[in-house]
């Protein structure tokens, strides 16, 4: 996703990490880009705490980037190898420099929204027509303008009929809290802000919409073909921190308390819960359903589809590629046919 401007710290060097296995293998060092303080790379913060890289044969080296943008476009120049990204980014990639999709990283797509007023809420929700010539202060040709989109459409309200603003995220916080715009397009952790200081609440999420955003667990395509058996432990730590985040709830707060604040963010225990609360993620089994292509586009495949349409007619990405030309499912199955593997990935 396009978001935010925040850098952080390595995140080897914030880690506790645990004391390697005796039986722990050669370490064999993995360049991975991601952003700072999303929820989305927390498994990589988990690994680095719970020593599960180590347990991989991986020694990992992090590359931090303010957003999408300039993450993938590092790719170039082969500066990383693997990482987690946002789905415009992804299809960006895809499109650009021959990234791959191996996993979803979790479902955003409630974490996009827009929000209004309490006081304005139920009198926009029964009459939508009145959204007509009010200002939408949103961050435009990114998954919350492709969230507007979809709402609009439900509510047969052209585009042209609201007074758009173009504003970053930090700009639509500040202008919101002063009393500007009718409705404003945020994503996570910016609509925790909102709802907590703002008394605002969601109006119309992705969900609501059926406007899915994936996050993108990504490698470039050469990286790939010449390590697959590493792709696939890389792969297998990002799993393990998805069951551990199923099975520790408490747990998994404390830590993305820690990986937020490093990143700069703090936020309230309550929007923390809220993160795992309305960001589905999925295991080794639920991933390798999401990816199957039994006679016709998988689950997500179809996700893609929608967000595609949408970055080619606002001209994010040219043409961009059918989903199936870079999703794939090959090394999900690789760690799922491995039972060394697949029980690490797993948790078991």
């Amino acid at each position: 996703m396009f978001r935010r401007t925040l850098l952080v710290a390595a995140l080897a060097a914030a880690s506790l990490a645990a004391p390697a296995p005796a039986e722990a293998q050669q370490l064999t060092r993995l360049n991975i880009s991601m952003q700072p303080a999303l929820y989305s790379m927390l498994p990589l913060h988990l690994a680095t705490e719970q020593g599960w890289w180590r347990q991989m044969g991986i020694e990992p080296n992090f590359s931090s980037f303010p957003a999408g943008p300039p993450q993938i476009a590092a790719a170039a120049a082969g500066t990383w190898d693997v990482g987690i990204t946002g789905s415009a980014p992804g299809v960006l990639g895809a499109a650009r420099f021959n990234i791959r999709t191996i996993a979803i990283s979790n479902d955003e797509s409630a974490t996009n929204v827009l929000m209004a007023r309490r006081d304005q809420v139920e009198a926009i929700r029964a009459n939508p027509a009145s959204l007509r010539g009010q200002r939408v202060l949103i961050t435009v040709n990114t998954t919350v303008d492709y969230v507007l989109q979809n709402c609009l459409n439900r509510w047969n309200i052209p585009r042209a009929d609201l007074q758009v603003v173009n504003l970053n995220q930090a700009q639509i916080l500040s202008a919101f809290s002063t009393g500007e715009g009718r409705l404003a397009g945020l994503w996570a952790p910016n609509i925790y802000t909102a709802e907590e200081r703002m008394n605002a609440v969601p109006l119309c999420s992705g969900k609501d919409v059926d406007a899915i955003v994936p996050g993108n667990v990504i490698v470039r395509e050469e990286f790939l073909r010449a390590n697959p058996d590493m792709v696939a432990r890389y792969l297998a730590v990002f799993l393990r921190g998805i069951a551990f985040m199923k099975a520790n709830r408490d747990q998994t707060v404390q830590a993305m308390n820690r990986f937020y604040q490093a990143g700069g963010v703090t936020v309230s225990e309550a929007a923390l819960r809220a993160e795992i609360d309305r960001r589905p993620i999925f295991d080794l089994d639920e991933q390798i359903q999401l990816m199957a292509r039994a006679g016709g586009p998988s689950q997500a495949d179809r996700w893609y589809e929608g967000l595609s349409a949408f970055l080619a007619q606002v001209g994010t990405v040219q043409n961009p590629p059918a989903p199936s030309a870079y999703l794939t499912d090959d090394v999900l199955r690789r760690i799922a046919a491995d039972a060394r593997l697949r029980a690490f990935a797993l948790g078991q």
